[in-house]
């Protein structure tokens, strides 16, 4: 595993200059091109940290969309942006850095059942999903930034479960 945390690896990856990204990306809803995309990073050495994709309309093959979040330098970013948008079925890529006010993130967080949530951020909205024996389920919104505080909060406190996390445009 490779630790983020400090400046440089042993594997020579400077994770400092490295900055988070989410890429909005128009594309046929069709086989083949969530591979085709996903190839690009993987191709060109980038982790996803994230992938999600959706047809907005489900009668048409026109409307795809895909989000994918990573981690790179702007001149990586800027390669990637280039080489996504060369494949036949992409019609358009916008890139964000992860802070973007134009993103909204969302999460549904599985947390230990005792767990409480800190409303530090006014940019935050909390809705308890369910609540069990073992476990409570909850819904996060808000600026990308004040979601993942929140989950590092839970996980710094050993409440967090599980969690699944995408970033949209507003």
């Amino acid at each position: 595993m490779v630790n983020r945390s400090s400046e440089s690896t042993g594997l020579g990856i400077n994770w400092s200059a490295h900055q988070r990204w989410v890429f909005v990306v128009r594309a046929m809803n069709k086989p083949g091109t969530l591979t085709a995309a996903a190839a690009v990073f993987s191709n060109r050495g980038v982790s996803l940290e994230g992938i999600l994709g959706s047809g907005i309309d489900t009668a048409s093959e026109e409307d795809g969309r895909m989000l994918f979040s990573f981690r790179a330098t702007q001149q990586k970013q800027d390669l990637l942006k280039r080489s996504l948008e060369r494949l036949p079925n992409i019609f358009q890529v916008a890139a964000y850095p992860y802070e973007d006010s134009r993103l909204r993130a969302i999460a549904v967080a599985k947390l230990v059942p005792d767990a409480r949530v800190s409303h530090d951020s006014e940019d935050l909205y909390v809705e308890t999903i369910s609540r069990g024996e073992t476990s409570s389920l909850l819904l996060l919104s808000g600026s990308t930034m004040a979601v993942e505080d929140a989950i590092a909060h839970f996980r710094e406190h050993k409440q967090l479960k599980d969690v699944v996390m995408s970033a949209i445009t507003v």
